[in-house]
C-alpha cells in the first residue's frame, strides 16, 4: 500500500511539473531580435551581420565575426585528400618571394584583411536562463564596397597595360610574360569580383574579353619549347606521364634529350623501389624523381624539386605503375607551375 501511494504521489509531482507554464522572459532584459537573424536597426540592403553564441562575451563576438568572414570567397580554402596512395613533394629551389602572383596574392589579402577590420560588434545580450551570450557583429557594405572595388579598378588597369603588351609583342617570349601575368591578374580578380557580387549584387564587367585574353595567353604558353629528359630506373614511363600531363596543361613538350635549342629544359633522376608492408596480402612500390628546371636560353637553374609517390596492389608491377603515374602528374604539375612563375617575372 505504501509502495502505491509513493507511486501515485510521484506521478502527480511529474503532471505538475509537466503542466507547470515555462519561464517567462525577464521584461528588463527582453531577447534582441537580431539573435534570430534580422534587425530593423541594421537593415540587410545595408549591412551585412552575423550572430555569434558562447559562453563568454568575448568568444561570442569573435564567433560572430568569423560568421561575416565566412561569406567572403577569398577566405574560404578547400583541403582535398586522397586515399590508398603516400605522397610527398620537397622543393629545393629558392622561389622568389617578390614574385608577381606573390604580390597579387598578397594585395588581395590586404583588401580582404582591410574589408574585416571594418567589422564591429555593436551589441552584446546574455540570456538570463541559459547565461549563453550572443553577439551581433555588422560591416557597413558602403565601406566595404569602397575597398574592393578600388583594388579591381587597380587590377583593371594593370590588366589593359599587359593586355597592350602581349596583343603587341613580336617575340614569343614577352608574350608568354604577358599572358602569365594577366591569368595571375584574372585570378585574384575573380575572388574579390565574387565579394563585391555578396555585396552589391552586381560585380564589375571586365574591361577586356577575358575569354578571348586567356585563349592567347594560353596560345604564347603552348609555344614554350619544353624538353623532358630522365634518366634512371623506369624513366621512360616518367617522361611519358610528364609530357602527357604536361600537353594538358597547355605546354608544348617532348621527352628526351632535345637536339637543338628549348626554352625550358628539365632534367631528372627517378627510381622505383619495393617497400616492405604489414599485410602480406598487398605489394607496395615507391618511386621518386629529382628535377630540375633550366632556362634554355641563358642556362640558369630555376627550380629544383624532389616528389616520391607510393601505389600499392596485389602485386608489385602493377603497384608500381600506380606510383609512377601518379608521380608524373605530380611532377607535370610542379613543372607547370615553376614554368608559369618564372616566366611571368621575367
Amino acid at each position: 500500500m505504501k509502495k502505491t501511494l509513493l507511486l501515485l504521489a510521484s506521478l502527480a509531482c511529474a503532471c505538475a511539473s509537466a503542466s507547470a507554464p515555462a519561464a517567462k522572459a525577464n521584461p528588463r532584459n527582453p531577447k534582441p531580435e537580431w539573435v534570430d537573424g534580422s534587425s530593423m536597426e541594421y537593415p540587410r540592403d545595408k549591412y551585412l551581420t552575423g550572430v555569434g553564441s558562447a559562453d563568454d562575451r568575448n568568444t561570442a563576438g569573435e564567433r560572430a565575426r568569423g560568421e561575416i568572414s565566412k561569406i567572403f570567397s577569398s577566405q574560404i580554402t578547400v583541403n582535398t585528400a586522397s586515399q590508398a596512395m603516400e605522397s610527398t613533394v620537397q622543393v629545393t629551389g629558392q622561389k622568389d618571394q617578390n614574385s608577381f602572383s606573390q604580390s597579387v596574392s598578397n594585395s588581395v589579402e590586404n583588401v580582404s584583411k582591410k574589408v574585416l577590420e571594418g567589422v564591429e560588434v555593436p551589441e552584446t545580450w546574455q540570456d538570463d536562463a541559459s547565461r549563453v551570450y550572443y553577439a551581433l557583429a555588422v560591416l557597413e557594405k558602403a565601406k566595404a564596397l569602397s575597398a574592393i572595388t578600388d583594388k579591381i579598378a587597380d587590377f583593371d588597369a594593370q590588366v589593359k597595360q599587359w593586355y597592350a603588351q602581349m596583343v603587341q609583342a613580336t617575340d614569343k617570349l614577352p608574350r608568354v610574360k604577358a599572358g602569365m601575368k594577366l591569368l595571375a591578374l584574372f585570378k585574384a580578380r575573380k575572388g574579390l569580383e565574387n565579394d563585391l557580387r555578396v555585396l552589391d549584387g552586381k560585380g564589375m564587367p571586365n574591361p577586356v574579353d577575358e575569354a578571348a585574353v586567356r585563349a592567347t595567353a594560353a596560345k604564347a604558353l603552348s609555344e614554350l619549347d619544353v624538353a623532358i629528359d630522365v634518366s634512371g630506373t623506369k624513366s621512360r614511363e616518367v617522361e611519358t606521364g610528364v609530357v602527357k600531363a604536361l600537353n594538358g596543361f597547355g605546354l608544348q613538350a617532348s621527352a628526351g634529350a632535345p637536339s637543338g635549342p628549348v626554352d625550358v629544359l628539365v632534367t631528372g633522376e627517378a627510381e622505383t623501389n619495393p617497400v616492405e608492408g604489414t599485410d602480406p596480402r598487398w605489394k607496395f612500390a615507391r618511386s621518386y624523381v629529382t628535377v630540375s628546371l633550366k632556362d634554355g636560353r641563358t642556362n640558369k637553374v630555376f627550380l629544383q624539386f624532389d616528389v616520391a609517390e607510393k601505389g600499392s596492389s596485389g602485386d608489385y608491377n602493377t603497384a608500381a605503375r600506380r606510383s609512377l603515374a601518379n608521380l608524373a602528374k605530380k611532377v607535370a604539375a610542379q613543372i607547370s607551375d615553376g614554368i608559369t612563375e618564372y616566366f611571368e617575372n621575367q
